[in-house]
């Protein structure tokens, strides 16, 4: 049997002039899942990160607690998350002045809990092929990149390989849903219950694959570490 890990990347810059890198929280909980990992004493052969700067440099931490040398960094932008801000303002296009208005568009990224209202609703809409942009990648499209790209990786590294993924919500409820037969829907509900730094595991063969653990915090539930539990 072999294990792949995905992780999704610590705490990102939430309301500042670029996301996509870790706030100082988020590099803080992706040293202690790189801490969690060294001190499991499980060899691992590869780390795999999409190529958002957020999760390559969740990947990077991981590997810098490897006293013994850091495991190899593979950057596959299968695992990218999918484009949010493409997602959001396709979605704000379909809707009214009105609806806007009361939804509090476009203000309400300073408003963590109006913004994943929005989010949910726009993905919910990209889902079921309601919107479409000449540059979105649309929701088969991106199922089907993601499932390829976990499906190679299985096929190539071979057997008794414990391998690390570091991408993002998006991808990690995507996969989850699609190991376990869940329908397109609850596939994307999952990415809101995924926290950051968190630990999925898939155990597969060349028979099958199955979820073994989901959203897991061993490396952050505990008193002195719980204030860096974070969603977003």
């Amino acid at each position: 049997m072999s294990t792949i890990y995905l992780v999704r990347h610590g705490q990102a810059s939430f309301g500042t002039d670029n996301y996509d890198r870790l706030s100082a929280t988020g590099r803080e909980q992706a040293r202690q899942l790189g801490k969690y990992f060294a001190e499991l004493g499980e060899r691992i052969d590869r780390i795999y990160s999409g190529s958002l700067r957020r999760q390559t440099e969740t990947a990077e931490l991981i590997g810098e607690a490897f006293a013994d040398g850091a495991p190899p960094i593979a950057i596959e932008p299968a695992f990218d998350e999918y484009d949010s801000d493409l997602i959001l303002h396709t979605f704000a296009q379909s809707l009214t002045p009105e609806q806007l208005a009361e939804a509090g568009w476009p203000e309400l990224r300073t408003d963590r809990r109006k913004f994943q209202f929005f989010l949910e609703r726009a993905a919910r809409a990209w889902v079921e092929a309601q919107i479409e942009a000449e540059t979105m990648t649309p929701w088969r499209g991106f199922h089907g990149r993601i499932v390829s790209a976990i499906e190679n990786i299985m096929r190539t590294e071979g057997r008794s390989k414990t391998l690390i993924v570091s991408t993002s919500g998006g991808v990690i409820g995507t996969l989850v849903a699609n190991v376990m037969g869940l329908s397109n829907h609850t596939g994307i509900e999952l990415n809101w219950a995924v926290h950051n730094a968190s630990i999925t595991r898939l155990i597969y063969s060349a028979e099958k694959v199955s979820l073994s653990m989901f959203n897991g915090l061993p490396h952050l539930d505990r008193a002195d570490m719980r204030q860096l539990i974070t969603y977003r």
